[in-house]
């Protein structure tokens, strides 16, 4: 896969840059609040059982959404995501965890993998092997001049 570097002013910039053509988002290790204090959420289990109320902090897990959610997750403004976008549905055994670095990007391509899009704070890197969509975007407004200023030295 082939990456651009660059920095970003804000998620709406990155919701700018998904391409609209691919429909299945996973957000790998979601935190929804980045704060060290504690918080008051209820949590859902898989069985239907509910906790009411529970105080949580550090919250992390993997969202498989669509496009819209993906826009209101980005309109949360968190400061890391790890973005990856599939053109199909994500398999449920598809755990990151459990996959060899050295395999990892051909094994998330053969289950689909488009693009992935990493932000930490205002910095992002965008990786994918389509190349025209790339291009698309070094050559657009107002990325141009933020991927070139990257690339001197």
């Amino acid at each position: 896969m082939k990456k651009l570097f660059f920095e970003i002013q804000s998620n709406h910039e990155i919701w700018s840059l998904i391409d609209k053509r691919y429909d299945h988002i996973l957000i790998h290790k979601f935190r929804p609040n980045e704060a060290v204090a504690w918080w008051e959420t209820d949590i859902k289990m898989k069985n239907g059982e509910a906790f009411e109320h529970l105080q949580v902090r550090n919250m992390e897990f993997d969202v498989s959404t669509d496009l819209k959610g993906l826009k209101r997750i980005l309109e949360l403004n968190t400061l890391h995501l790890c973005i990856y976008q599939f053109n199909r549905p994500i398999p449920n055994t598809l755990s990151l965890e459990y996959l060899s670095s050295e395999h990892l990007e051909k094994i998330l391509e053969q289950n689909g993998l488009q693009h992935i899009y990493f932000c930490k704070f205002e910095f992002l890197t965008l990786a994918s092997s389509d190349e025209k969509f790339l291009s698309t975007i070094e050559n657009s407004e107002p990325f141009k001049e933020k991927i070139a200023a990257q690339k001197e030295p």
